[in-house]
């Protein structure tokens, strides 16, 4: 008897541990497609920015004493506190609006009327700033014995000696968080430079977790970041109708661009991850401006549930505002209602990290606007840990591969530079190619790797080899800015031109390496809803919606779960394709099995032979 041989099963690692599918995502994301279109996406998105804080960035407003006449009040002092509390007011939505929407090369500063409380604070403040922060040469200067008795007791009052140094520090405001674009936002120090040791800063045992999470968490959620930053903006505590109706437009927009970039990115990675087979952007973008108001639509549902919830806050503050009635009946018996909205609120703000998931529920099942909100909201909540699960393997996983690519872009930008240095007699006719680069993008400290070592006529250097920064001195210098921007300094025109032109390439390059962490987080979050969806709802990574018109590359439609019986999902449409039947062979005359599943069809009469056939005649003849 001849004994069988039993074949060892095969370990389904996608079944046992279903996160190293996460390890596609170098693969997925390092699509020339989806390049493309995280370019597009990144440009988009900063140019509406940058337009938007161009018109919401206006005049900031001036104190002026002389306007308290327009104020009422029955005495001067009560028409200056009137005046003074509007300024400031004024002068709060304006410090908001700059932070967001001013020029990042911000010349303004922290200054005495930010810091006062009072008109007479604010003129105290001022005199101490032109007598050189001395409070010893202010008392002597006054001569009234009752006022140097009030210096003398404002010079122990701990807040104002910590607003007195705020001003001694020269602290530059905020400026340009809704209107930098992406060539110049900081990111860190450049990878390069780290590897090397050339940063100014050496890696530290037992800082990776820091690292980790305060510089390249940033990077790898980057379009989840510039998406809730607008939103952080507005839920601020008193900033005005105006800065509210401008954020409300930022964040509009940021989802508008990648409600169509972003779904685009995801449904490629999703025919990828289920099909293995890859869709052009056109045809992704064809999809995405099919399905658009599921992938706009649903992000915003979260708000219009705030906005209602609100609505049921302000009816609700109408009682408060009542004397008496107020204070026992609305705040005192029913808080806990405005404890319940406030709990609720809470809960779909946090549920915006599912952001991404939404379109990628569009993507991946063609959810419409409610299923697109709700299902991610559910997967986040009822598989909250798995969640976490999938976001730290892809966290990890992504800040390697993010950095190495990080490292290899800024080396080959190097490297462009080094290898003309090297081209002989370069420096005897002194065309060293460091001028080329004074205008490079400053994010990921591009700047400071391309002009190390560059040295003035004078010896000293334009970055500083100890810190690894630039010397804003010396790059003025190198540049001819002096104060009056007369001298041209070590760089002619044409030298300007030139690095002017090399600059777009550079920036070109920048984003293409950019454009790799945005398709890497739309890819990734694609493939983390696809578990989520098989881990809640038990249906496989290889079922995908597909319109009538998506077609394979090879030619034919593409096959969504071929052979597969989904489960059924309340609220979705799911697809069942039937096995293709085997096409007949040349010497078989058996006509091929009909699909499983395909519709009955009627059998043709059988051919009645005639009499030229040789056959017998019918009794009719």
């Amino acid at each position: 008897m001849v004994e069988g041989k039993v074949e060892p099963r095969e370990v389904n690692w996608r079944h046992w541990l279903p996160w190293t599918e996460i390890f596609q995502g170098f693969k997925l994301a390092l699509d020339p497609y989806k390049l493309m279109l995280a370019v597009g996406g990144v440009v988009v998105t900063a140019l509406g920015w940058w337009v938007l804080a161009l018109l919401f960035n206006t005049e900031k407003p001036v104190w002026n004493e002389g306007a308290i006449t327009a104020y009422s009040g029955k005495t001067e002092d009560e028409r200056r506190a009137r005046a003074w509390k509007d300024y400031k007011e004024r002068r709060h939505y304006w410090n908001i609006r700059y932070e967001a929407a001013g020029p990042q090369d911000s010349t303004e500063y922290i200054d005495a009327l930010d810091l006062a409380e009072t008109p007479a604070e604010f003129k105290l403040l001022t005199a101490l700033q032109k007598a050189n922060f001395s409070w010893t040469a202010l008392i002597d200067d006054e001569k009234d014995d009752n006022v140097k008795k009030d210096l003398e007791k404002a010079e122990r009052n701990d807040a104002l000696r910590d607003k007195v140094a705020t001003l001694k520090a020269n602290i530059r405001k905020p400026a340009g968080r809704l209107r930098t674009w992406p060539w110049f936002e900081d990111r860190g120090p450049n990878p390069y430079l780290l590897v090397t040791g050339q940063s100014g800063r050496t890696w530290e045992r037992g800082h990776f977790w820091e690292w980790l999470l305060t510089e390249q968490l940033p990077i790898l959620a980057e379009p989840l970041a510039k998406m809730l930053r607008p939103v952080f903006f507005f839920f601020r505590p008193n900033i005005g109708l105006l800065n509210s109706f401008y954020f409300m437009l930022v964040t509009l927009w940021t989802l508008l661009t990648w409600a169509i970039f972003g779904g685009a990115i995801t449904r490629i990675a999703a025919i990828q991850i289920a099909r293995d087979e890859k869709i052009t952007a056109t045809e992704a973008l064809r999809y995405t401006w099919r399905h658009l108001l599921g992938y706009l639509g649903a992000p915003l549902v979260p708000f219009l549930i705030m906005g209602l919830i609100l609505v049921g806050m302000m009816l609700f503050g109408l009682g408060h505002l009542v004397p008496w009635l107020g204070e026992f009946i609305f705040d005192g018996l029913l808080w806990w209602l405005m404890l319940i909205a406030g709990l609720a609120m809470a809960g779909m703000l946090i549920g915006l990290v599912s952001w991404p998931m939404m379109a990628a529920s569009v993507s991946v099942d063609a959810s419409g606007l409610w299923d697109a909100f709700n299902y991610p909201y559910q997967y986040f909540y009822q598989s909250t840990w798995r969640y976490a699960w999938y976001n730290f393997v892809a966290l990890i996983y992504g800040a390697v591969i993010i950095f190495v690519v990080g490292v290899v872009g800024s080396m080959a930008v190097y490297l462009s530079k080094w290898g003309v240095s090297q081209t002989p007699f370069t420096q005897t006719v002194d065309r060293d190619p460091s001028f080329l680069f004074v205008y490079a993008p400053t994010s990921f400290g591009w700047r400071e790797l391309l002009l190390q070592g560059v040295q003035l006529q004078d010896g000293s250097q334009v970055v500083d080899p100890r810190t690894g920064k630039i010397d804003e001195a010396n790059y003025n210098k190198f540049l001819g800015r002096d104060k009056n921007f007369v001298d041209r300094g070590e760089m002619g025109v044409v030298n300007a031109i030139g690095a002017g032109m090399v600059t777009v390439w550079l920036c070109l390059f920048f984003l293409l390496i950019l454009s790799f962490g945005y398709s890497y987080f739309w890819s990734v979050s694609t493939l983390i809803y696809m578990l989520l969806r098989r881990d809640v709802d038990d249906r496989e990574l290889e079922e995908v919606h597909l319109d009538e018109d998506d077609e394979s590359p090879y030619g034919g439609p593409l096959l969504a779960g071929a052979g597969l019986q989904p489960a059924a999902v309340p609220g979705r449409q799911t697809l069942t394709m039937a096995p293709v039947a085997p096409a007949p062979t040349a010497s078989s005359n058996t006509p091929p099995a009909a699909p499983v599943g395909s519709p009955p069809t009627a059998s043709a009469p059988p051919k009645t032979p005639d009499a030229g056939d040789g056959a017998a005649s019918t009794p009719n003849g």
